[in-house]
């Protein structure tokens, strides 16, 4: 075993086999690759992921992932450049202006801005945008899809904004792509990445609790409230949006200890939830998914700190972080954003920089025909 803190970083030039390693032998069928913010590095991750792998992955997204051209400093956006015999679902116009060559096996019947989804199996020759179906059904139908033509993996390309991807619904493992961009200074980024990790890996409810909800959840209630003796009351409510200050009056007048919402939880909901609630309410307030949660990893935080405990009927399965130290107008140190990301994180997930090579919380790949003993 290796005696190194979790949260120290160790240079290892096999970062990227490493991670496509935790990733392959995790047993995940769709693995969604999310970036916290744009220039995060995601499609770095994404590509080496592919580069690694001697299987037949499949590749698509959720929609199309932002411009063609970084605004901020007019370079062209990276593009995946899928290695031959890789199984793409993309979208006709993508794959036009892309002029890349794909053997198209089939045509779904999902519309897009940019015309039908195609599924394909790459020649290996250039790059290719990446774009899929706009609604998570249609995803989950796409990386089904994908699987039945002969995919052992499918990585679905994503963004925090469209968290969606990360449904269990559609995938059953994650990886988050953290950089310098996410705040304006190191610490408000590597609290930002924080947070985020709070978010993706929130606390899964006592199955008593599951339970209790489920032949609500089934009737698709909006909210729920459980008081000290386990009593249940159904809110009147066709959508909790624009709502947070109702529902905070019901918890108090019902004395609830428990609050499930369906749906979407927006940053409008958090705030006017936690102005009217009582600073001295216990509360646990129990969500779908951590995907249901519309609003900044710090909304999360903010409610953490306010007491309200927030668990998840179904978690998702966070299996690595990425961090990318650029940042305009300068980059930060690799290893000095590196170290304070994995001090931050403290062994939780592992975290990776694919690019220079650094790995922790995560054993390295090793050589099977070397002898030599680690120390």
């Amino acid at each position: 075993m290796s005696s190194q803190a979790p949260g120290a970083a160790r240079g290892d030039g096999d970062a990227a086999a490493t991670l496509h390693e935790l990733v392959a032998g995790s047993g995940s069928l769709a693995v969604a690759v999310i970036g916290l913010v744009k220039n995060a590095g995601k499609t770095t991750v994404v590509n080496a992921l592919l580069a690694e792998e001697a299987r037949c992955l499949g590749l698509t997204s959720l929609g199309l992932d932002g411009e063609r051209t970084d605004h901020l400093t007019g370079l062209a956006k990276p593009r995946i450049s899928p290695p031959t015999g890789t199984l793409v679902a993309t979208t006709q116009g993508s794959l036009a202006r892309s002029r890349y060559e794909l053997d198209v096996l089939e045509e779904l019947p999902f519309h897009t801005p940019l015309g039908r989804v195609v599924v394909g199996r790459a020649s290996g020759r250039g790059e290719v945008e990446v774009s899929g179906p706009t609604t998570l059904a249609e995803l989950r139908a796409t990386v089904e899809r994908l699987r039945v033509l002969g995919a052992a993996q499918v990585l679905v390309d994503g963004a925090i904004n469209r968290i969606g991807s990360a449904s269990p619904r559609v995938s059953d493992g994650l990886v988050l792509a953290t950089g310098g961009m996410v705040g304006d200074t190191l610490d408000d980024a590597v609290r930002a990445t924080a947070d985020a990790v709070e978010l993706l890996t929130l606390p899964t409810a006592a199955a008593s609790t599951r339970s209790a909800l489920e032949p609500h959840v089934t009737a698709g209630h909006r909210a729920v409230c459980f008081d000290a003796e386990g009593r249940r009351a159904a809110l009147d409510l066709h959508t909790v949006v624009g709502e947070g200050v109702a529902v905070a009056r019901s918890v108090e007048r019902l004395d609830a200890g428990v609050l499930y919402v369906g749906g979407a939880l927006t940053q409008e909901f958090v705030d006017d939830f936690v102005r009217v609630l009582s600073p001295r309410r216990s509360l646990r307030l129990v969500v779908r998914d951590a995907t249901v949660l519309v609003l900044p990893p710090s909304g999360v935080a903010r409610l953490l700190r306010r007491g309200v405990a927030v668990e998840v009927l179904t978690p998702l399965r966070l299996l690595a972080v990425t961090a990318n130290p650029f940042r305009v107008p300068q980059p930060y140190r690799p290893r000095a954003f590196f170290h304070a990301v994995a001090e931050a994180l403290g062994g939780r997930v592992p975290l990776f920089d694919v690019v220079n090579g650094l790995i922790a919380g995560a054993e390295p790949k090793r050589d099977p025909t070397s002898s030599q003993e680690s120390r």
